[in-house]
């Protein structure tokens, strides 16, 4: 009996920490998620849980760190590369370029980010010489939503 119950609460262990480990792995890309949505000026926190929301607020201290900092004129930094999540399948980059491309009637449109979630993928693409961002949600190959991410009202 007792090597019984050892088993099964080893058992139940191993469990548990299987389940830590994936929630845990959501939690870091909702962080990740949060974050690169507000470094690039877009955010949505009424719809999002708190790893999201601690991601969009990190985002927010360092800007607002880097703004405050500086005080005198620097040199251009040099540019960041994108965050591209690996588990954003090829065919749902493929497929936002597509869409993109259909809704610009622009040639001209790289990734230049991609998040993945459950509900959909994040896919942000540049379009033009000036990369202006636009955004795609995607999933299993199907665009569901392409959307610029420009200020219009600042135009």
């Amino acid at each position: 009996m007792n090597k019984t119950l050892k088993l099964a609460f080893s058992s139940l262990c191993v469990v548990t920490l299987a389940t830590g480990a994936l929630a845990s792995t959501a939690s870091q890309r909702e962080y990740k998620r949060g974050y690169a949505d507000c470094a690039a000026g877009r955010w949505d926190e009424n719809q999002h849980g708190a790893s999201y929301k601690e991601g969009c607020r990190a985002a927010e201290d360092k800007r607002d760190a880097g703004a405050g900092a500086a005080t005198e004129p620097t040199k251009a930094a040099p540019e960041e590369k994108p965050y591209i999540d690996a588990a954003v399948p090829g065919r749902d980059r493929q497929a936002c370029i597509r869409a993109v491309k259909s809704k610009t009637h622009n040639p001209k449109v790289v990734v230049i980010g991609a998040v993945s979630s459950e509900a959909a993928n994040t896919v942000t693409l540049g379009v033009g010489p000036d990369r202006a961002p636009w955004r795609c949600l995607v999933k299993r190959g199907k665009v569901s939503d392409v959307m610029s991410q420009t200020n219009e009202g600042a135009m």
